[in-house]
């Protein structure tokens, strides 16, 4: 009976010792295309005490944990970034102690939801003016628009195509935007600014009126913007025109004051331009001369009636008186050198060269030249 019993126990004891040594659970972990993942996270969960070990995969893909004691028994779970994860259970056979349990990963293509996508395609910047595309908060206007309103005689005059516009006034010194001095204007050729008021009636220009945009990056912004703009001469025609005016005295009607202080006129303005191709494929021209002289009769206390010098506010007895002072004192009142009527001649040149070789690197040449002559224009 004694050795019976000592017989059971040792049977018994030999399940229980082979339960309780230690194991090790290890294996690889591979991608869809057979390359070892590495930095993949190991999750090994012992059955039935839930005892829970980590590991993370090294460079060839391994992995390794020991368990002990060890139950035979385990759920192995492996997660990687990009990859779907898989899970695994493994369990020992026979008197095995180290258990093998290798993954292939295959890739995690998330299917997202259709996306459209809208959007319009950027417009590249460019302050290149058009009529169709005034500035905020600006009152402008384009020479092409105000022709009709201006005289043929004035054609070409900044100031005059300026005074089309509401707001503008035309003073002795030039333009005046909402009561602001001349000088607040900015007059521009091509971007650069210019001096000149004028340009040759028959040049092929834009010229576009900007009235208090109130923007301190254009400069002047107190005033207004006058900025014409002499393109390049068609590489496809070759344009020609002129303009002549002629003032005639005669044909101009004023009453007996309005002569007398010289507000009848006469002289003439001829205009010549041209563009187009000068070299073919090679330099292209756009040119225009302007020549104008405008004579008039000075108003002076000699040859003035009686109606100018009330209009002058100036009485009659009081000439007569400085008259009378100049003879007895010995005063010339008329003599040589002095004008015999008032006169303004007046030149202008404008034109624009491009070498139109390299579509890459343009090179232009604009010059403007002005010159005028005045005499007896204070009498």
């Amino acid at each position: 009976m004694r050795a019976l019993v000592v017989a059971l126990l040792c049977a018994s004891a030999a399940p229980l010792a082979s339960q309780s040594a230690p194991e090790v659970v290890r294996g690889r972990v591979l991608d869809d295309s057979s390359r070892a993942l590495t930095g993949a996270t190991v999750t090994i969960t012992r059955g039935p005490d839930r005892l829970v070990q980590f590991d993370t995969t090294d460079a060839d893909g391994r992995y390794s944990s020991r368990f002990d004691p060890g139950t035979g028994d385990y759920l192995v779970h492996v997660a990687s970034v990009g990859f779907r994860s898989a899970r695994r259970r493994v369990q020992a056979q026979a008197n095995e102690r180290e258990l093998i349990a290798d993954f292939t990963l295959g890739r995690d293509l998330t299917l997202l939801a259709t996306v459209k996508v809208k959007a319009d395609k950027p417009v590249r910047a460019s302050n290149a003016p058009s009529p169709y595309n005034p500035e905020t908060g600006a009152s402008e206007r384009w020479s092409e628009g105000v022709n009709g309103r201006v005289t043929p005689g004035s054609a070409g005059d900044l100031n005059a195509i300026a005074s089309t516009m509401p707001g503008i006034t035309v003073t002795p010194s030039g333009a005046s935007m909402l009561g602001a001095a001349s000088t607040s204007n900015l007059t521009t050729l091509n971007g650069m600014a210019i001096p000149g008021g004028s340009l040759p009636r028959a040049a092929r220009v834009d010229t576009r009126v900007t009235g208090a945009t109130f923007d301190p990056t254009r400069g002047g912004f107190s005033g207004a913007s006058i900025d014409t703009r002499l393109s390049a001469g068609s590489r496809d025609f070759q344009r020609r025109n002129g303009f002549a005016t002629f003032d005639s005295p005669q044909l101009q009607m004023t009453d007996a004051i309005g002569r007398s202080l010289g507000l009848v006129n006469g002289g003439y303005r001829a205009s010549l331009g041209a563009d187009g191709e000068a070299i073919r494929r090679i330099l292209t021209y756009n040119v225009a001369l302007d020549v104008g002289r405008t004579v008039s009769d000075p108003a002076t206390l000699i040859a003035s009636d009686i109606g100018a010098w009330n209009r002058a506010g100036v009485a009659p007895d009081s000439i007569a008186r400085l008259k009378q002072v100049a003879s007895t004192l010995g005063l010339p009142i008329a003599g040589s050198g002095a004008p015999s009527a008032r006169r303004r001649d007046a030149i202008t040149w404008l034109g624009r060269l491009d070498d139109v070789r390299d579509s890459l690197r343009a090179l232009s040449l604009t010059t403007y030249a002005t010159d005028t002559k005045e005499g007896a224009l204070g009498f």
